[in-house]
């Protein structure tokens, strides 16, 4: 096929024949026109076909480009989380309010998830790198925590035996300090007593002043001058001098009464019933709570019924006056029951008509006292019977039964001497008294002379039989009444 451009047809035309003629140049020149005439419009023609295959080549691609972006679109609505038929508009508003409102640290202007995307993933490695960091710190302060806290137990520990041996050594410290301290207690207690019995005696030594300024007028006229210009020390050597003299004294009229109750029961009995009667009580062992005229029996309070025995045979005083008379007595009772730490049940022995028993009245005896056995002690001839032989073995007994003991000899401990006199042999009409020696009578003497020097009471036989509630009719030679017996 010819290409078509003028200036080479004429030159092909011209080449090949020169000759020709005007008609063939026009016939070659129509024919030519004609070819290239055709030509054209073939060209044309194929141009159009070919650029309607182009265009319909263009149409189906930009169609499926459509579709491809139709369906991008689509897909990546749904990337994006809006529907189909979301505008794009109605996206942007709400994706710049979504970045303001969520993503306020965004600063780029271009408000593409891309690219927040991006900025998150740089936020998300900082962050990422910062809890590295914070891990690795909290590991370095997890290790420094462990060791931390092993140190602090270790130092817990160290304190735990430390305090163990602070306790300890404080325990041994308060042990010794209480120890210290009861000694100490103990030391200032026996002080404490020491200075009592100091003031005890030094109270005691001034009563025993007083008492000794009131030997004064119990002393010889001769004495009584020199008595009171003495200090107290010397005033007891006076006194013992008077005492030694009476002593002496008494010693001479009671040799002058033993010759007379050996000689003469009667004149013996006429010396007693003139020598004054002031044998008084010590004083009261208690007193009678309340009377009981039904059964003639009394209720007692001694204070402490420890050691009080049943048979008890005790005397009863009026109490106004705190140390009567033996002889002043109202009447007689004796213990027949403990009721209680300080109370005790008696029966009525004896009372007068015209001076019955009554509440509040004092009771006494000196064959008892709370806590302690009566110690007694009997010396001379021991006899209450018609027999010519002796009776201490059944007053030994009687003793016993009220809870006292008898002791061969008088000590500080004695509290009583009985003394029975020497043997009545003119009045039993015997010519020698059974078992009655000559050293008996040495240490009667003995004992009754170590009794006054102790200051201890000495009363006679029949004296202490009353005491019982018993007098020589009591006994025969075979039977003894005894406590409750009667």
């Amino acid at each position: 096929m010819a290409t078509g451009d003028p200036s080479e047809m004429a030159a092909n035309r011209n080449s090949v024949s020169q000759s020709l003629t005007i008609a063939l140049i026009t016939f070659v020149m129509l024919t030519f026109v004609l070819a290239i005439t055709s030509y054209l419009l073939y060209r044309r023609g194929t141009d159009a076909s070919n650029a309607a295959q182009s265009a319909q080549a263009d149409a189906a691609k930009a169609q499926t480009e459509m579709r491809k972006a139709v369906d991008d679109r689509a897909k990546l609505l749904q990337i994006l989380g809006y529907p189909d038929d979301k505008a794009v508009a109605d996206i942007e508003t709400e994706t710049t309010e979504a970045f303001e409102k969520r993503f306020g640290d965004y600063r780029d202007d271009a408000k593409a998830y891309t690219r927040l995307t991006d900025w998150l993933m740089t936020a998300v490695k900082s962050k990422d790198e910062a809890l590295k960091n914070l891990n690795a710190e909290k590991a370095s302060m997890e290790q420094g925590k462990d060791k931390a806290l092993t140190d602090s137990r270790n130092r817990q520990d160290e304190l735990e035996r430390l305090l163990a041996k602070q306790q300890a050594d404080a325990e041994a410290e308060r042990k010794a300090f209480n120890d210290n301290r009861a000694e100490y207690e103990q030391l200032v207690k026996r002080l404490e007593d020491d200075l009592k019995k100091a003031n005890a005696a030094a109270d005691r030594f001034n009563l025993v002043v007083e008492e000794i300024a009131k030997a004064r007028d119990y002393l010889a006229p001769e004495r009584q001058t020199r008595f009171q210009a003495q200090p107290p020390e010397e005033r007891m050597t006076t006194v013992f001098e008077e005492l030694r003299d009476r002593e002496r004294s008494l010693a001479r009229q009671n040799e002058v009464l033993a010759d007379l109750r050996v000689a003469d029961r009667a004149l013996q009995d006429q010396v007693l019933a003139a020598t004054p009667k002031d044998d008084r009580i010590d004083g009261f062992d208690g007193r009678i709570v309340s009377v009981n005229e039904f059964d003639r029996s009394v209720l007692i309070d001694v204070g402490s019924t420890a050691s009080l025995p049943r048979g008890l045979v005790m005397n009863v005083f009026d109490p106004s006056d705190p140390q009567p008379p033996i002889g002043s007595r109202k009447g007689v009772i004796e213990v027949i029951d403990i009721e209680g730490p300080s109370l005790a049940r008696a029966r009525i022995r004896k009372q007068a008509t015209r001076d019955p028993l009554l509440a509040g009245d004092g009771i006494a005896t000196s064959l008892w006292a709370p806590g302690r056995a009566l110690e007694t002690v009997f010396v001379g001839f021991m006899q209450v019977d018609a027999d010519a032989g002796q009776d201490q073995d059944t007053l030994t007994r009687l003793v016993q039964r009220y809870g006292g003991t008898v002791e061969p000899a008088v000590s500080p401990a004695t509290d009583m001497v009985v003394d029975g006199g020497l043997p009545r042999i003119a009045a039993a009409g015997l010519d020698k008294a059974s078992g009655w020696r000559a050293a008996d009578e040495k240490r009667r003497e003995k004992q009754l002379a170590e009794a006054r020097r102790l200051g201890i009471r000495v009363v006679g036989l029949d004296r202490f039989l009353d005491m019982m509630g018993l007098d020589r009719e009591s006994f025969d030679a075979t039977s003894l009444a005894g406590p409750g017996g009667r």
